[in-house]
């Protein structure tokens, strides 16, 4: 189903369900800079919090009733799009770095992260002066980032479009991050480099998986001492062989 008509499903449920939609009656700037004319706002913040859960996981994610009672909650509160999409990515780096192979299937793992952020950028916001210095526009670094994935995720599609379709997705990602703190903007673009990786070796068909992490244990076991240091360095030569592989840029801003 796709997100349109689902979102369409559950928002009308709303209503079906007798449940007060609590729509702030002057919307914040933060949720309606980028939406269209004649787009619900709250609909749409409901849209860019799903894409970016489904980016992250590489998988298509379908929202579940808990889930958007979660949504509901964050945009009655008027908790930033910004903080939750900061939230979101840290949880899943987060993952990627304990190397846990559970997944994160559900928003509510995110919770309490996107808690974090929110409140991390209204103490920034508090400690703002009018005499501070703007800070420096991230938005053509991050458009940069953006079409270097987009030009990677085209050379691939006709030999690799699952790998096409998990460039794609994160290069959306960092282009709406534009929305972010300077502060917090490097943490994220971190985190979705790491689910950039991840998602692309899911990607791969078994036999160049099996044949680029048989490559870096090899020289993993060559280079490093203990069992510990040879998996840490295993995990490290197998994202730089996969980076080098197809071509992938290092997220990060200029300067």
């Amino acid at each position: 189903m796709k997100a349109t008509a689902l979102f369409g499903c559950l928002y009308s449920s709303l209503f079906t369900l007798n449940l007060p939609r609590q729509v702030p009656t002057r919307l914040p700037v933060r949720y309606t800079r980028h939406m269209s004319d004649g787009i619900d706002p709250e609909l749409e913040y409901y849209r860019a919090i799903e894409d970016l859960f489904a980016a992250l996981r590489g998988v298509h994610h379908v929202i579940s009733p808990k889930d958007f009672q979660l949504l509901r909650e964050w945009w009655r509160d008027e908790v930033p799009l910004a903080a939750v999409r900061a939230g979101i990515t840290e949880v899943f780096a987060r993952q990627r770095e304990r190397d846990d192979v559970d997944p994160v299937v559900s928003l509510s793992y995110c919770r309490h992260a996107v808690r974090k952020q929110a409140k991390k950028m209204a103490e920034m916001h508090v400690g703002a002066t009018d005499e501070t210095s703007p800070p420096p526009d991230p938005g053509p670094s991050l458009e940069t980032l953006a079409a270097d994935l987009n030009a990677v995720a085209a050379r691939s599609r006709p030999e690799k479009p699952r790998i096409a379709d998990a460039i794609a997705n994160i290069a959306d990602a960092v282009e709406k991050a534009s929305e972010l703190p300077i502060s917090a903007l490097e943490e994220h673009l971190f985190a979705l480099e790491s689910a950039l990786l991840a998602n692309c070796l899911e990607a791969l068909d078994e036999t160049s998986r099996e044949s680029l992490e048989d490559r870096a244990r090899r020289e993993a076991r060559a280079t490093a001492a203990t069992e510990e240091a040879r998996e840490r360095t295993f995990r490290a030569l197998r994202d730089r062989m996969l980076r080098e592989d197809l071509g992938l840029p290092r997220l990060e801003l200029d300067g």
